[in-house]
């Protein structure tokens, strides 16, 4: 009976796991615009001729995002902030959003 339980609890999270994490298939999979924990967190990624850039807010700071190169559903930009800075960020898109560097942010269109 143990065994029986155990075989459904690894069937039940791995559902649900892979409804969360769905493999995206195309460009157009992962343009759109996504909210992050408070208004001083966004995200917006376009296609421009097969190739994703984009708008990135982290903590009110504005950053240009150039190139987005996407893996599976991990992809990896490089950040041109407005103040001169720029650093390269990575993170995962999902079913529902994205998730870059532990925060999450909720797709909105």
């Amino acid at each position: 009976m143990r065994k029986l339980a155990v075989a459904v609890m690894i069937l039940v999270a791995s559902a649900s796991y892979a409804a969360q994490t769905r493999v995206m298939k195309s460009v157009a999979d992962f343009t759109g615009s996504y909210r992050g924990p408070d208004v001083s967190y966004g995200l917006v990624v376009e296609n421009s001729n097969g190739r994703l850039h984009g708008n990135y807010v982290e903590s009110g700071r504005v950053a240009v995002l150039s190139p987005i190169e996407v893996k599976g559903g991990a992809f990896t930009a490089t950040a041109s902030f407005a103040d001169g800075t720029y650093r390269t960020i990575s993170g995962t898109f999902t079913a529902s959003g994205a998730v870059i560097e532990g925060t999450r942010y909720q797709r909105v269109r």
